[in-house]
């Protein structure tokens, strides 16, 4: 039986806090992603009442969830951009633009991005 592929869009693999490319991303008990420092930061802006929020929808969590890396998320954002994690931050910290047509470049080597690759 042949296996489809599933396109995803790339804002999936965005954080919504810094509207940047996912960073250790962490998923929150209301279902949504950020990268962990951004969500951890946000969250310290709430230590004083205790009471957390998700920035997107906005549901209350209590006791602060504790944050684990989403490997299933970090995995699918390494298959869309064709090349390793450390690559990804790399790219991320020098500012590089994300969209499915750049060129990035990865350990001194041209890389054309691609979407997922359903071969995999």
């Amino acid at each position: 039986m042949a296996q489809k592929g599933v396109q995803l869009d790339e804002e999936t693999f965005y954080c919504s806090v810094c509207l940047d490319l996912l960073t250790k991303p962490v998923t929150i008990p209301c279902g949504h992603s950020y990268c962990m420092n951004c969500i951890k930061a946000h969250w310290d802006g709430q230590d004083e009442k205790k009471l957390y929020s998700c920035p997107q929808c906005r549901q209350t969590l209590t006791p602060r969830p504790a944050l684990v890396k989403n490997t299933m998320l970090a995995a699918l954002i390494i298959m869309h951009y064709d090349c390793r994690y450390e690559c990804l931050i790399q790219i991320k910290s020098s500012k590089e633009n994300l969209h499915t047509n750049s060129i990035f470049y990865i350990t001194g080597v041209k890389h054309a991005a691609r979407g997922p690759n359903p071969a995999r």
